[in-house]
């Protein structure tokens, strides 16, 4: 794909669904980021690889258009055009859009990390270890509450069982 292939493919994902300074700014940014990268000496490729593929990006700034309501003939959309670094990596403030998962938004944006090396959180594992073994032991105690409870009688009928059937037999 070259450069200016990248630009009409976004061009024509874009058409229609957002204004056309929309459409303008963005392909001007995409052209001269495209033309920064490669004068860096990368191939189109390795920075679309990095930034996704054209349809990507267009519903990515469509997304953000329709979110932040500037689809209507607003064409400046702030931390959008500067979702690039000096390091060269697109880090976009609504999501990892270039990394090809077609929702413009990192499948994991909405986790929560929870630290489980805290004190608090290793007594809560210990509490609730002891309750799952308590109930169990519980559980296991009731089965043989109830088999001894009924071993005398069941004792008794296969004492009188035996005796019988040993009568028979002589």
């Amino acid at each position: 794909m070259s450069k200016e292939e990248f630009l009409r493919e976004l061009e024509e994902a874009l058409a229609g669904d957002v204004p056309e300074a929309v459409i303008r700014d963005n392909v001007s940014y995409y052209g001269s980021y495209l033309s920064q990268e490669m004068a860096k000496g990368r191939s189109v490729e390795e920075i679309v690889s990095e930034i996704g593929e054209p349809f990507i990006i267009a519903k990515t700034i469509i997304e953000h258009c329709e979110a932040s309501g500037e689809c209507g003939g607003n064409s400046g959309y702030g931390s959008y055009q500067d979702t690039y670094q000096d390091s060269g990596s697109r880090q976009s403030s609504y999501g990892n859009s270039g990394q090809g998962n077609g929702q413009g938004r990192s499948p994991f944006s909405g986790m929560h990390y929870i630290d489980l090396n805290k004190w608090y959180w290793k007594l809560l594992a210990i509490v609730i270890l002891f309750m799952v073994v308590s109930v169990v032991f519980r559980v296991i105690g009731g089965i043989f509450v109830l088999l001894i409870r009924f071993s005398g009688p069941l004792m008794m009928f296969f004492l009188v069982y035996w005796v019988i059937k040993n009568m028979r037999g002589r």
